[in-house]
């Protein structure tokens, strides 16, 4: 797994125990989050503007650098791992004219790991008129039945609702703004929000990121395009600010954004690498009354990339994986493009 903020890339050697009284349940072995090299953090990064030459090469690229550290991790740990379920990278996302395209060729990671490899998980959803998006929600209902919600601070801040009902969308932008600011310092992120800690809010900034369109309709699921042409340039008004105080103020704005949609929940688990970051954990147990339970460092880490172990399981053995009452697709799917090595 490899998400929208392309910090790293999420491995996860994970097994999976179905018992008919109790559902699924997992065990994981590791996890642990792999540096992307800097040539191609910087193709990635520039990926949308990239020729379709250049894309397919990146495709390949990309889906080697993962089959050669699943291959290295294999060799030394004797895993006995059967399979591997890759998310890739999403380089274009806008599901309302059908298109949703994620890097990684999934052959090419079968081939280098020696491994079976399921890929492509969102495609089939968007061809069926859902969202392709989020596909997480599925995962939770299984693996973590206990919560009434989940939420994942990642680039985008992610919300499942798993009772009353199953369904999940994007609340808003999250460490793709934060990290976005922490480069005008130089760093790479706020490390536990330090710099917004000493920041203050600002109640202009805040009520023109509020007044985004986004969050005055049905919550859906959001691509990178959307930060770039609606949310960089709205924050770019109030450059002029201390950097300090826009931090602090977009801490709260994603903050706010998320516990609106969790009025209704008892209990929350929070995972992400938005979750290491200590202000925004301070201001999410403000807004939200529900109790909040942030797991052990590697299931914060890890979450996603289980997850995706386990779409990958269920599309290798036939089940839906993807449900169109929490992407709004037409049908359920079983997805995701299986590769042999």
């Amino acid at each position: 797994m490899c998400g929208t903020s392309q910090d790293g890339l999420d491995l996860a050697d994970v097994s999976f125990t179905f018992d008919p009284a109790s559902g699924w349940s997992y065990d994981l072995h590791y996890g642990h989050t792999y540096s992307l090299p800097e040539t191609l953090l910087t193709q990635i990064k520039s990926a949308k503007r990239a020729s379709a030459f250049e894309l397919a090469k990146l495709d390949v690229s990309f889906g080697k650098f993962c089959g050669e550290i699943v291959r290295s991790y294999l060799r030394e740990t004797h895993s006995k791992a059967s399979f591997i379920g890759s998310h890739g990278i999403t380089i274009f996302h806008q599901p309302n004219i059908g298109l949703t395209t994620q890097i990684g060729s999934g052959a090419t990671i079968a081939s280098y790991s020696g491994l079976q490899t399921v890929s492509d998980f969102r495609q089939q959803d968007v061809c069926k008129g859902g969202q392709g998006a989020p596909l997480v929600p599925s995962c939770d209902q299984h693996l973590f039945p206990t919560y009434s919600h989940t939420v994942n601070l990642g680039g985008f801040a992610n919300v499942s609702v798993l009772r009353p009902g199953l369904k999940g969308f994007d609340t808003g932008p999250c460490n793709l703004l934060l990290n976005h600011l922490a480069r005008e310092r130089g760093m790479l992120y706020d490390e536990g929000g330090q710099l917004a800690r000493s920041g203050n809010l600002n109640s202009t900034f805040l009520e023109a990121l509020n007044a985004l369109t986004y969050y005055h309709g049905a919550p859906a699921s959001l691509g990178s395009e959307y930060v770039q042409f609606e949310v960089f340039p709205a924050m770019a008004r109030f450059s002029t600010l201390d950097l300090a105080d826009r931090l602090c103020t977009v801490n709260h704005h994603i903050a706010q954004q998320i516990s609106r949609h969790l009025k209704d929940a008892s209990s929350v688990l929070v995972t992400g690498g938005g979750a290491h970051n200590a202000f925004l954990r301070e201001l999410l147990k403000e807004k939200i009354a529900a109790k909040i339970t942030l797991p052990d460092a590697s299931l914060i880490d890890s979450k996603e990339a289980i997850c995706f172990a386990f779409l990958g399981l269920r599309r290798i053995l036939h089940q839906v994986n993807i449900y169109s009452v929490s992407t709004g697709s037409s049908a359920d799917s079983s997805a995701g493009a299986v590769y042999l090595p």
